[in-house]
């Protein structure tokens, strides 16, 4: 259930492939035809993926940050334009941090795309281990591709390693659609390689299942969210007994984790050390908002694990409890499958199987069941309470701005013009690829 890297930083590079969609390859580091010939470079290789995942621009950090900064989850407390500018709704197509996120991604992209593209001929490599190792690389890529597109809208669509600049240079954006149906592809390639329940590295039937869930909702194609998330319940995953039990210091193992990014305090994250403030040894980059804090439930005990401090003022976040950023970060987690498939049953208007899945949620959290016909009665009461279970329960997890965009409650909840609702196409790679549109606005 847990990904674990074997090896150092210093043998990813060589065998990742270049570091930016539209950057050249550094001297430093070997051609991508030298870096995986063997099954000992391909294992290597998929180690290189995975750590592509720990970038402090991607799950590290600024990926994660970015999920909650814009929406009303968090407010930024830097000095860091970047921030300022995403906290207020005022992206401009040179911002630093949206720049680094779309290169994070597309590197760790472009390592899936070596795999996928050397490990078929590799002789030395049994079959087994071979489409494992395929059947990973389609997942990440799957991963990678939703975690685009929901941000920045058409992004260019690359399914094979980059080779030099020229070539980088002559890409072009590729519509939501078409990127969707990629996605899905990769993810029924991924299904039918990915054998493995607990392995100790990479990814597992189910979270292919469990991502599968999670695109399927934001497709709104209800019938098909809730059978993947049937399919990870019927893997046996349970809820933690403990919410604090998930953030542990060290990364502890629980039944609840489907995928999580492993980090330790040498490949370590910043996630902690920007929620917590000065005076408690963090940065105090971004903090908890008000409005958030409110709409917790007194005798939620997420509140008192997520926020401390002076919830009337200079609050902390504390969900990842330390500074030295040796949390793991849970990328999907059971939890968030219950309230997938709550949504999606009660987008269907099964209310009555929506209120039980999201209150097994709300039991852990401490707080009563919901009963249908009293606590919430309508369509609209149900899926109210889902969105609210999502924003308590995922908080600081970067899943409340993207939640907003998709349910199209952007607009009205943050009062920012339908444009803002997409990250601008970075200026940087528009400068070297003229192929690049921008959205509109920017």
């Amino acid at each position: 259930m847990t990904i674990r890297f074997a090896l150092a930083f210093a043998l990813m590079g060589p065998l990742a492939g270049c570091g930016s969609l539209l950057d050249e390859s550094p001297v430093d580091q070997l051609p991508d035809d030298q870096a995986i010939t063997s099954a000992e470079g391909a294992r290597a290789a998929l180690a290189g993926a995975y750590a592509a995942l720990q970038s402090l621009s991607y799950y590290g950090g600024d990926f994660v940050f970015f999920g909650d900064l814009p929406a009303d989850n968090a407010v930024n407390t830097s000095t860091f334009q970047s921030y300022a500018d995403a906290d207020a709704n005022q992206f401009r197509a040179d911002n630093e941090t949206a720049d680094d996120i779309w290169d994070a991604i597309y590197d760790a992209i472009n390592r899936d795309n070596v795999l996928l593209e050397r490990v078929p001929a590799l002789a030395d490599l049994d079959d087994t281990e071979k489409n494992e190792i395929l059947g990973e690389a389609h997942f990440l890529r799957a991963l990678h591709y939703h975690n685009l597109v929901k941000l920045y809208g058409d992004v260019p669509l690359r399914l094979a390693p980059v080779k030099d600049v020229a070539e980088a240079g002559a890409i072009a954006r590729s519509p939501v659609a078409d990127v969707y149906t990629q996605i899905l592809a990769d993810l029924t390639a991924a299904k039918g390689l990915v054998t493995a329940t607990e392995p100790a590295t990479g990814a597992t039937a189910g979270a292919v299942d469990a991502l599968t869930a999670r695109v399927q909702l934001y497709l709104q194609n209800w019938a098909a969210a809730a059978a993947a998330a049937d399919a990870v319940i019927g893997q046996g995953y349970e809820l933690a007994d403990a919410y604090p039990d998930l953030f542990d210091a060290e990364g502890q193992d629980t039944p609840e984790d489907i995928f999580k990014v492993t980090f330790t305090a040498v490949q370590y994250n910043y996630l902690g050390y920007y929620y917590i403030l000065e005076d408690d040894g963090g940065q105090g980059a971004v903090t908890p908002s008000q409005d958030l804090i409110d709409a917790y439930d007194p005798d939620d005990e997420r509140l008192a694990w997520n926020i401390s401090g002076d919830t009337e003022g200079s609050a902390s976040g504390t969900k990842f409890p330390t500074t030295a950023g040796a949390e793991d970060f849970p990328v999907i987690r059971f939890a968030e499958v219950l309230l997938i498939k709550a949504e999606a049953l009660a987008r269907q208007d099964d209310l009555a199987g929506a209120v039980d899945a999201y209150n097994q949620v709300r039991v852990r959290a401490g707080l009563p069941k919901h009963t249908l016909g009293a606590d919430v009665s309508s369509q609209d009461d149900v899926l109210a309470a889902i969105d609210h279970e999502r924003r308590l329960e995922l908080a600081f997890e970067g899943d409340r701005w993207p939640d907003l965009v998709r349910t199209g409650r952007a607009v009205p909840v943050l009062g920012i013009p339908a444009f803002q609702t997409l990250f601008p196409i970075p200026q940087s790679e528009r400068d070297v690829a003229p192929g690049l549109t921008q959205n509109p606005g920017y």
